[in-house]
């Protein structure tokens, strides 16, 4: 079943980001670094500090059978700079496959962090799952839909690659041995 492949790849990569992170082994960078910082500071974000820390025990039997799901989902890829890995806040699943990324916040202002944040979650899902979800942050008071999210995950990309060509690279990039 291709959907069961899909969410075992998944699992599989992010839990090599992590070991590789770990052992300082490759560049592997956090999707809050790349986005350019964290608040953390929310009402929330301790909350959030420790589902994303106990989340590692996610069934994917759990996505298979249900026909809807939203859960925290941990994601990673690898480019050519390194890997980029998250856990995002909730990836909604209809019949096992991602159809939404919600970035959740316990504050009401948005900035532009909160839209590339949840848009590099966006690319993540797009790239282990071969489909295009709809991208929202949400506070307490709204629900905002990321339009173009795909530019803006690209934009904090090349952000990332200007900052390494210049030297100034983000802190876990120089994390690796070897480099």
């Amino acid at each position: 079943m291709l959907s069961y492949e899909l969410l075992r790849q998944a699992l599989l990569r992010y839990e090599r980001a992590r070991v590789l992170r770990e052992l300082g082994a490759e560049p592997v960078l956090y999707v809050t670094e790349v986005a350019g910082g964290s608040r953390g500071r929310g009402s929330g974000a301790e909350g959030g500090r420790e589902v994303h820390s106990a989340l590692w025990g996610l069934d994917p039997e759990l996505i298979l059978n249900l026909e809807v799901v939203s859960t925290p989902f941990p994601l990673a890829w690898r480019f050519r700079f390194g890997w980029l890995m998250g856990i995002a806040d909730l990836v909604t699943f209809r019949n096992a496959l991602p159809t939404e990324v919600v970035e959740v916040k316990s504050y009401d202002a948005i900035k532009s962090y909160e839209v590339a944040q949840a848009s590099l979650y966006g690319l993540l899902v797009l790239l282990n799952f071969h489909t295009r979800p709809r991208v929202y942050v949400k506070t307490l008071r709204d629900k905002l839909e990321v339009k173009e999210w795909e530019c803006v995950a690209l934009d904090a990309l090349i952000s990332l690659r200007r900052l390494e060509h210049r030297g100034l690279s983000r802190r876990a990039c120089t994390r690796h041995k070897g480099g």
